[in-house]
């Protein structure tokens, strides 16, 4: 829970969140979802390092079957940089 929700006294009117049903919870206050852009960051940061694990594992395994071991760090460069092309892509253009 982010310092935002906590300290919000305001309650969203039903169906407007985009929640199911609109029913309220047990505290009495419908349930809110998180804005999108409390979690920017933690997304652009998966993204970067998901970029990098898969393409590196992509790049051992193609060192390993080959053996030019300069592929495994190749294949994290190449994958972080379709990272953040993504990430330009998803987070970077005007809406």
């Amino acid at each position: 829970m982010t310092w935002r929700a906590m300290s919000s006294t305001g309650s969203a009117p039903s169906g407007q969140n985009g929640l199911s049903g609109g029913q309220p919870s047990a505290g009495g206050q419908p349930p809110r979802a998180a804005p999108a852009e409390d979690n920017q960051g933690w997304s652009i940061f998966s993204y970067l390092i998901a970029g990098m694990v898969a393409y590196g594992l992509i790049g051992w395994l193609v060192a390993w079957l080959t053996h030019i071991p300069v592929l495994l760090p190749v294949g994290a460069l190449v994958g972080l940089v379709f990272a953040i092309g993504g990430v330009v892509w998803k987070y970077g253009r005007h809406q």
